[in-house]
């Protein structure tokens, strides 16, 4: 399986291509500065690309079998610029309609009650600071593009409400579009366990054409 990775220095991408490197995918990295990845693995070759040129996806995608988008909102891309990336990919795969892509997302796309998005929601995006909004209506936007602008083999994974630093234990549960949350109504994921269920899902196959979600 050879998978295209964007974004592996961050947060998240950094355990998905640990992830994905020790189930021993052949893993190329694109970055746009290949420098900044340091790691060395026989099944890892580091290039220079950038979601931003259009032009240059093509090349980057053919021959792949899954391109994993990891970019971040907060590595240096505006909203308009993370969109903008996403649409890029998009136009690019159309063209490639066998190559699938899975894209890391984002919390408050999941619903907390039913057609009720947490982004939706007056009662929680009240007490979201300022700054923090425009990338939240971006993932929101971003996911809206994957279900309506006619790609089929596409696969939004939004995590957990809170995600951060932890233990990869392998214990969580998946759904679609409601958040998962435990019975106090936490909604909880480490990076490392979100990075198990995404390479996992490169194989499983379970979510084509459709968002999901992760919790403990």
């Amino acid at each position: 399986m050879k998978v295209l990775l964007i974004g592996g220095t961050g947060n998240i991408g950094q355990r998905i291509l640990k992830e994905a490197l020790d189930k021993e995918y052949e893993v190329t990295a694109v970055q746009r500065k290949p420098e900044a990845l340091e790691l060395k693995h026989p099944n890892l070759t580091v290039i220079k690309g950038d979601l931003l040129n259009e032009a240059e996806l093509p090349s980057l995608i053919a021959g792949k079998d899954v391109v994993v988008s990891a970019i971040s909102l907060y590595a240096g891309l505006s909203p308009e610029q993370f969109k903008k990336a996403h649409q890029n990919l998009i136009n690019a795969l159309k063209k490639q309609p066998q190559t699938r892509i899975i894209a890391v997302g984002g919390g408050t796309n999941n619903e907390v009650a039913p057609g009720l998005r947490m982004l939706d929601s007056e009662d929680i995006m009240k007490n979201i600071p300022e700054e923090y909004k425009p990338s939240i209506f971006a993932h929101g936007e971003v996911q809206k593009l994957y279900e309506t602008t006619g790609l089929e083999n596409w696969t939004y994974f939004n995590p957990a409400a809170m995600i951060q630093a932890g233990e990869r234990t392998g214990k969580f549960r998946l759904g679609t579009t409601n958040l998962v949350a435990d019975e106090n109504g936490a909604s909880n994921i480490s990076f490392e366990d979100y990075a198990v269920a995404l390479v996992d899902e490169i194989k499983n196959q379970q979510f084509v054409g459709k968002p999901f979600t992760i919790g403990y």
